[in-house]
């Protein structure tokens, strides 16, 4: 009967460990807070300049503002695959059927956008995020934009060692060009946690459980859609857990229903809380902590706090100028290397912002090459310019404000300027 109960005991407490997987990234931040006192006023910063822009946005709307922002924001990913048995190191497959959930999610092209309760689909919302595998790695050479390496550590906490190669992880890639993204075995009870914004850069990022990580290879259910990573994304952007992480707690988004605590499993009915029914939680909201297969929608308000982030002075408005997924990557190094010698190519473009007549001014190899060409964000070639001399006039008045490259190449040396069109 001992050995009964003592069996009875531990497949309870294993059923119990599985059931009890969650998010932790709000623990992440609490334990980052209490290592770097100064982040909690850098945390409540940008809380204030999000809020502010927003009203911002709000008044504009109202007075018929013509305000600019792009359609769709780029965001190039590395994923760190950290492993210790021959499992973990997940392949290419898994790591690319990630990629393209995170596409469907955050641009609202998943299936199941049909299960999406009507009374909730007006303020369902495509995002307007791109996610792409870095073609370009910092030093400015071709990369898969996946990196492996072997550990001899068998399972990682909330304490970041498996950002850091000196503890058995992987260093970040600068986070104003990259999303980090670690991929390895976490201890139980952990599917993921995501990085603070404002937080130390070299800490930037997400870590998921391999197991919890695309939709093929070892993803294993009920997390097995890729929605972890949507969702620590989603923290990455600076979205709250829909119950703001306290019982009826404020998200900072009004299109969410308040909502008591976090759901978990697939609930097949409304689940009414803080008085919020009849419809009840959002807990098919990618924000809530349901199975994969009961999530599907971020909202308009969530989008809208998303996008502040890329706003001028936003943490995350580097990434706007970000290369990294250009499809003029190649794979010698995008700059000319410091010991060229006094024969080769060099380019210098001003003024740069432009807003209509930049000047391209060439030393040396001006015989090498005969035209130059500009490329936008897509990697759609725009308007090719005849040289002709060592200080070229380019009239771009008639491209649209953006981001541009201007590429030359002499043969040896393969330039990509970047050009910011006001």
């Amino acid at each position: 009967m001992r050995i009964f109960l003592s069996i009875l005991v531990l497949l309870f407490s294993q059923l119990l460990a599985v059931s009890q997987q969650q998010c932790n990234s709000a623990q992440y931040q609490q334990e980052m807070i209490r290592h770097y006192p100064g982040l909690s006023s850098k945390i409540a910063s940008i809380e204030t300049f999000t809020r502010n822009l927003l009203l911002r946005k709000a008044s504009q709307k109202d007075t018929s503002s013509t305000t600019k922002e792009p359609e769709l924001i780029r965001i190039p990913v590395v994923v760190h695959v950290i492993y210790h048995s021959s499992s973990e190191n997940i392949s290419d497959a898994q790591i690319q059927s990630q990629i393209d959930v995170l596409n469907q999610d955050y641009q609202r092209l998943n299936a199941d956008t049909v299960k999406t309760p009507s009374f909730f689909r007006a303020s369902a919302a495509n995002c307007g995020f791109q996610f792409g595998l870095a073609k370009i790695d910092p030093h400015g050479y071709a990369t898969t934009g996946i990196i492996r390496k072997s550990t001899t550590i068998l399972s990682f906490n909330i304490n970041d060692d498996i950002k850091s190669s000196a503890s058995g992880g992987d260093d970040a890639w600068d986070c104003d060009n990259y999303l980090n993204i670690w991929v390895g075995s976490l201890s139980t009870g952990i599917l993921g946690y995501s990085s603070v914004p404002g937080g130390p850069k070299e800490n930037d990022g997400v870590v998921i459980q391999y197991t919890a990580f695309g939709t093929v290879g070892t993803a294993a259910a009920p997390f097995n859609r890729g929605r972890t990573t949507t969702h620590e994304i989603g923290h990455w952007l600076n979205l709250i857990h829909t119950w703001g992480d306290a019982d009826c707690g404020d998200d900072k988004v009004a299109d969410t229903p308040p909502q008591e605590a976090p759901t978990r499993g697939c609930p097949g009915t409304a689940k009414i809380s803080c008085t919020n029914g009849p419809n009840g939680d959002m807990y098919m909201n990618f924000m809530d902590f349901t199975d994969d297969a009961c999530m599907n929608l971020f909202t308009n308000g969530q989008k809208e706090r998303m996008h502040s982030l890329f706003a001028p002075g936003g943490p995350r408005f580097p990434l706007l100028s970000s290369t990294a997924i250009s499809s003029l990557s190649q794979s010698s190094p995008l700059e000319a290397r410091q010991d060229q010698d006094d024969n080769d190519l060099r380019i210098h473009i001003y003024p740069n912002p432009a807003s209509d007549i930049v000047y391209l001014q060439i030393s040396n190899g001006l015989s090498a090459i005969s035209t130059v060409e500009l490329y936008n964000e897509m990697g759609q070639r725009v308007m090719t310019v005849r040289l002709n001399q060592h200080l070229q006039q380019i009239n771009v008045s008639s491209l649209k404000a953006g981001i541009y490259y201007i590429k030359t190449d002499d043969g040896k040396t393969r330039n990509v300027t970047k050009l910011v069109k006001l």
